[in-house]
């Protein structure tokens, strides 16, 4: 159409479209003139201007009426595509909710088995981006339904089979279970053989199967399965489809199945023949499509071997250029952007560029809340954490390589307790905000009233968060605000060693280090006689024996318990041995007679987080005192610099009102704890009666706890865990009516809470998977606001916790009133009393974390 008789049918269609009245008919052909100047002319602002007006055509009309569907579909075919050119995630969030109302209306037409293939087809774009869990659940539940609802002399059967073949990929990719891929394998088998090379999805099928068949390769080592990707491959490049990023995504397979053969048979052919494939690919992807990402990716690859095998400093070069390049991307899924800041990392570091090794570093990290994107639920967050648990520790030890410390303190302090952080985000005090820009704080009020919390469901999380992030975006554009909410700079971080030194202990595969934060500065004491390795089998025999002594608690199971005591005695002594000696000892804590110890804080990452540092030592008749952290130090526990500032920042002085909650009986398999009747009973002697509240036996319900908790601030929790380290947020405290889990605690925030005593077993042991994260009680009963918290790492003694109990208390109140600041040399000074006269496994569970 000429372009200026389309300008004229724009204007008009315009004129006809005014107005809440507008004729739906008439705003969709609005949109369709724009739709096709777009097409001639390219400009983005008329694909914009007719995705509006065909959500006014949409909107304005009923479900049932004839013309409804042809819109939605429409609509649903124009957010698709700006997806596709811009990696909008908005648009593709409507395509699907587009298509899924497609289905809802019409669940049983002949075009049903098309939307469920093209609804598994976009669910898996967003799956491969974001990596929610039930967006896996659904892409197999409609390739499963789209297949089974088509007849299998249909043409479209065969490329229904081999969409559901990649479903089934993704699930394995999730499991890693062999007969997965195995049932994938056959399911695109029999779409190849049922598909003549007529078909338009001939050569997508084609290449579908090979990427199955590489996945296989890269678990069994079968030659003949790369090689047979590879003929497939080419099968389905010489079919040459006619849509340019169709026709890429080929290129980019083939160059890369070249490449693993290369890798693994040496063939300079394959190399040199995949380098030219792949750099088609890239020039025929649009700048912001979503696969650009994994092209370049299979670019930067292909050139890094190239300088490998020949040493040409422009291969290297131009490889550099193109990492720095997809760490950029933003359209690119998150992980594999992470993945390639760390190859560039280790690529400039191989150059002896420092500064642009830290860089890639920093952003590697950077991207771990992105990856774990707080849209997400938590199962699916809690899964994309899980693949890449150890980036923080490695990113660390990289910059302690290099001479550089400080770098590696931020990437811990950023790097893990990534969901913490997120809460604690949506925690923060917004007042200085409000006075210069009201509207600002009311959205972001709006964004974290839904978010913090469980009960957004998927869509109107992903709304949220993503208003949450684009008001983010929007202060951090005002004058002052840059750094709002940004990652604390470490000379901000180094103020919480102002009341003592603060130890990031960090456990990485390559080397293991304390970086002990003190005025200001970050030290690295090495610790050589520490592997990953050793410290991993360490904390498994250690964790394997806890189990069974928590597991046989009666009087014949004596044998059990004795193997724990022994295995607590060696591992004491290989923490100091290892781990705790060379850091006193470099900071010259002696412990001196006479003189008052210092105040010390660990933090713990890797396999220590789950053993105890604060008790390491050597123990036993005629034992020398000074061989033990307690001998030396007042020690304490943290998860970082940032958790000690905010804690100190939270000082309440007012006068302690304080909730006793005890449950003496447990779960049914558990026994019953007499002494918590006299250790709640104990608490009368240093709390006045009017600041003191009792929750014990029937009493203590769940929701009777909940709400009494913003009332005190002060817990005494005493009675039975009910752990789950499996599924750590389901962890809780035995009540009458059931277990107050970590969940239902991290839905508070109390104003003024100051100190938790949690009397009861196993109220640090946290997931195995992310144990960088500290999903335990004691950990998210800081993250609701109590500065200071005292918990247990193992099974306690009923009786000892009753007299433990007294035992702090009755320093804690020496002042006259309760001072939760003096919790940590309270606990110190009442274990020690134990120290001389009893096992460690009677005293050494005890733990403080806080200020």
């Amino acid at each position: 159409m000429d372009p200026a008789r389309l300008d004229e049918v724009v204007a008009r269609q315009r004129a006809l479209s005014a107005g809440p009245a507008a004729d739906p008919a008439e705003v969709m052909r609005l949109a369709e003139a724009l739709v096709t100047r777009f097409e001639l002319a390219g400009r983005p602002v008329d694909l914009d201007e007719a995705i509006a007006a065909g959500q006014r055509a949409q909107q304005a009309l009923p479900a049932d009426h004839p013309y409804w569907a042809e819109v939605t579909g429409t609509l649903r075919q124009w957010r698709s595509f700006r997806h596709r050119q811009h990696g909008t995630p908005e648009d593709l969030d409507e395509a699907i909710a587009l298509t899924r109302l497609l289905i809802s209306a019409r669940p049983t037409g002949a075009e049903l088995p098309g939307l469920l293939d093209e609804l598994s087809g976009l669910l898996i774009t967003r799956y491969d981006r974001a990596g929610a869990i039930t967006d896996l659940d659904d892409v197999l539940k409609a390739s499963r339904q789209a297949v089974n609802k088509t007849a299998t002399h249909d043409p479209d059967w065969a490329g229904r089979m081999a969409n559901l073949a990649m479903a089934l990929r993704l699930h394995f990719l999730r499991t890693d279970e062999g007969t997965d891929l195995d049932l994938a394998i056959h399911t695109a088998e029999v779409a190849v053989e049922h598909l003549d090379p007529g078909h338009s999805g001939y050569a997508t099928v084609r290449s579908n199967l090979g990427i199955l068949l590489r996945a296989r390769f890269g678990r069994s080592g079968d030659r003949g399965d790369l090689d047979r990707a590879i003929r497939l491959y080419r099968q389905a490049v010489e079919h040459d489809p006619n849509d340019p990023l169709a026709r890429s995504v080929l290129l980019s397979n083939l160059a890369s199945a070249l490449h693993d053969r290369f890798t693994h048979a040496g063939n300079d052919a394959d190399l040199d023949e995949a380098i030219p494939l792949v750099r088609r690919a890239v020039d025929l992807t649009p700048p912001h499509d979503p696969a650009k990402g994994r092209h370049l990716a299979n670019l930067s690859t292909v050139l890094l071997s190239r300088h490998d095998r020949d040493g040409a400093d422009a291969d290297l070069a131009e490889a550099l250029e193109v990492l720095s390049a997809i760490v950029s991307l933003t359209t690119a899924a998150p992980k594999l952007r992470l993945t390639t800041a760390l190859v560039r990392a280790e690529a400039a570091e191989r150059r002896g560029d420092a500064d642009a090794a830290l860089a890639a570093l920093h952003a590697a990290v950077d991207l771990l809340p992105v990856i774990a994107w707080h849209g997400l639920d938590r199962a699916s967050r809690e899964s994309a954490l899980d693949g890449v648990r150890d980036v923080a520790r490695t990113t660390a030890a990289v910059a302690v390589r290099l001479g550089r410390p400080e770098h590696a303190v931020e990437m811990l302090e950023q790097g893990t307790s990534v969901l913490w952080g997120q809460s604690l985000r949506l925690r923060t005090d917004l007042s200085e905000l409000a006075v210069t820009e009201p509207e600002l704080v009311d959205r972001l009020h709006k964004a974290r009233q839904g978010l913090d919390g469980a009960t957004a469901d998927d869509a109107e999380r992903t709304r949220l968060s993503r208003l949450w992030d684009a008001t983010l975006q929007e202060v951090r554009g005002l004058p002052g605000w840059t750094d709002f909410l940004a990652p604390v700079p470490v000379e901000q971080l180094c103020r919480a060693a102002d009341e003592g030194p603060v130890v990031w202990l960090n456990v990485a595969e390559d080397r293991c280090d304390a970086l002990v934060v003190t005025d200001g500065r970050v030290t690295v004491v090495p610790l050589l006689g520490l592997s990953e390795d050793s410290a991993v089998e360490r904390c498994n025999t250690y964790l394997e024996s806890l189990s069974y002594a928590a597991q046989f608690r009666g009087p014949e199971d004596f044998l059990v318990r004795e193997r724990f005591r022994e295995e607590l005695v060696d591992m004491l002594a290989w923490l100091w041995d290892t781990v705790t000696e060379p850091v006193l000892d470099a900071l010259g804590f002696t412990g001196t007679p006479g003189e008052p110890l210092p105040r010390l804080w660990w933090c713990p990452t890797g396999p220590l987080t789950f053993l105890p540092l604060h008790a390491a030592g050597h123990y036993g008749p005629g034992a020398d005192r000074t061989r033990s952290v307690p001998g030396r130090v007042v020690p304490s526990y943290a998860s970082g610099l940032r958790a000690l500032l905010r804690a100190r920042r939270d000082r309440d002085r007012a006068p302690a009102r304080v909730l006793a909650v005890g449950v003496a009986e447990g779960d049914g398999r558990q026994p019953t704890l007499p002494e918590v009747r006299q250790e709640i009973a104990g608490l009368t002697a240093v709390v006045p009666p009017e600041r003191l509240t009792i929750r014990t036996g029937p009493q203590a319900t769940r929701a009777a706890v909940m709400r009494a908790l913003t009332e005190h601030s002060w817990l005494h929790l005493a009675g039975h865990t009910q752990p789950d380290p499996e599924r750590p947020m389901h962890t809780g405290i035995v009540l009458s009516d059931g277990p107050l889990t970590v969940l239902d605690l991290a839905d508070l925030h109390l104003e003024g809470a100051q100190l938790a005593y949690l009397s009861a077993c196993l109220t640090t042991l946290g997931s195995g998977r992310l144990s960088d994260e500290a999903l335990h009680l004691s950990a998210v009963l800081q993250l609701v606001g109590y500065r200071h918290v005292v918990a247990t790492q193992w099974h306690i003694e009923d009786r000892h916790a009753a007299q433990m109990a007294e035992a702090v208390y009755s320093r804690l109140s020496r002042s006259g009133e309760l001072d939760a600041d003096s919790a940590a040399r309270a606990l110190h000074d009442a274990l020690d009393e134990l120290r001389g006269r009893a096992h460690p496994v009677d005293w050494a569970s005890y733990v403080h974390r806080g200020p």
